[in-house]
């Protein structure tokens, strides 16, 4: 790269947050891919909305050409993950020095911490968000990220991990789990959540996930209320049934969290606001066709039935009311849930990646 091009090219940190959202809606708009839904845990890590985000450090920096943003991240560090994550990227094409520079930055963060990695595509948590959209373009389901095709490109040079989303015919599905369930024993019973009690309830699915999950490449332990604030906005949208227990000697010991592709329904490529997603949801919600397996864990010392059980129970809400349904995000090199994923004969829908340098 010349030095004329460098010599263009400026870092400036602590991008104001109404700065650092109209990149992203000015680089969105009119997208077909992109959902405004993307924009809520971006607005929580600007503004420190929940005590996660409060606990990381979030720095919010851009590059700037002739003063006009070209590029552009928060980086992120969650003190119980030894990294700085090059979160929420964005950039424009053809802007291979800018996102250098903003890499530099990330690099010199580590060092400045004490900490020897950068992960590139990761927004603070798996939880939250992980992995960039490299291979499956088109709207993505809610839950699931999304971001331009050239991307990948600006991070060739660096160690690559690799994530699947997999999706398949519910009703191919439901037929290959009521056999399943039928050889399964009947030691473990599944229960709905009381919505009632949320807070007890998502602090019980957050012990179970830090324990099923937790064993998961790049998986952070969380704290007290993580998923009750993470999942706040999404409460009004939620049924019981949605969040399943799976119960043995009275304790949960497995669960499984699903949701409709709530992405369907609204339109593409320009800003949402929380009660325009709500009325949409509220008068086309049996629009909805497809259905969100995202997270799936049981105990180590749980019954070997239990996994049977959850997506018996699961299989019992989707049939007849969804055509279509993806998972969550999947490690390549996770074996258990790429086997779940082949006796289901789900096929590969997208699949995204993260980077780390070297």
């Amino acid at each position: 790269m010349s030095t004329p091009q460098l010599a263009e090219l400026a870092l400036t940190r602590g991008v104001p947050t109404r700065r650092f959202l109209a990149f992203v809606r000015r680089l969105y708009a009119g997208d077909p891919g992109y959902c405004a839904t993307l924009e809520l845990t971006l607005e929580s890590a600007l503004s420190a909305s929940t005590s996660f985000f409060r606990r990381c450090s979030c720095r919010p920096v851009a590059v700037e050409r002739g003063g006009e943003i070209v590029a552009q991240c928060l980086l992120i560090h969650d003190p119980a993950l030894p990294a700085v994550q090059v979160g929420f990227f964005e950039a424009l094409p053809d802007e291979q020095a800018a996102v250098d520079v903003l890499l530099a930055e990330a690099r010199a963060e580590a060092e400045r911490l004490g900490v020897d990695r950068v992960i590139v595509g990761m927004d603070g948590h798996l939880s939250v968000g992980v992995g960039l959209l490299v291979d499956g373009f088109g709207q993505v389901t809610f839950g699931s990220t999304w971001n331009k095709p050239y991307y990948a490109s600006y991070f060739a040079d660096l160690d690559r991990a690799d994530l699947t989303v997999y999706s398949g015919l519910t009703s191919d599905a439901v037929q290959r789990v009521r056999r399943l369930t039928r050889r399964a024993p009947g030691e473990v019973t599944v229960r709905e959540i009381d919505l009632r009690r949320w807070d007890d309830e998502l602090e019980t699915f957050r012990v179970l996930c830090d324990a099923t999950l937790g064993t998961t490449d790049l998986y952070a332990p969380t704290q007290h209320g993580h998923f009750a604030e993470l999942m706040g906005d999404l409460k009004p949208f939620l049924r019981g049934e949605n969040l399943l227990f799976a119960m043995a000697d009275g304790r949960e010991v497995g669960f499984v969290f699903w949701h409709p592709d709530y992405n369907e329904i609204l339109p593409t490529g320009r800003p949402l606001s929380i009660p325009e997603i709500a009325w949409r949801y509220v008068t086309r919600r049996r629009r909805i066709r497809t259905a969100v397996v995202n997270a799936i864990g049981t105990l180590p010392d749980a019954p070997t039935s239990t996994t049977a059980a959850l997506l018996g129970r699961l299989a019992d809400h989707v049939d007849g009311r969804y055509d279509t349904y993806e998972t969550c995000f999947v490690w390549d090199g996770n074996a258990a849930s790429r086997g779940i994923n082949r006796y289901l004969d789900a096929t590969p829908a997208r699949r995204y990646a993260i980077w780390t340098t070297r």
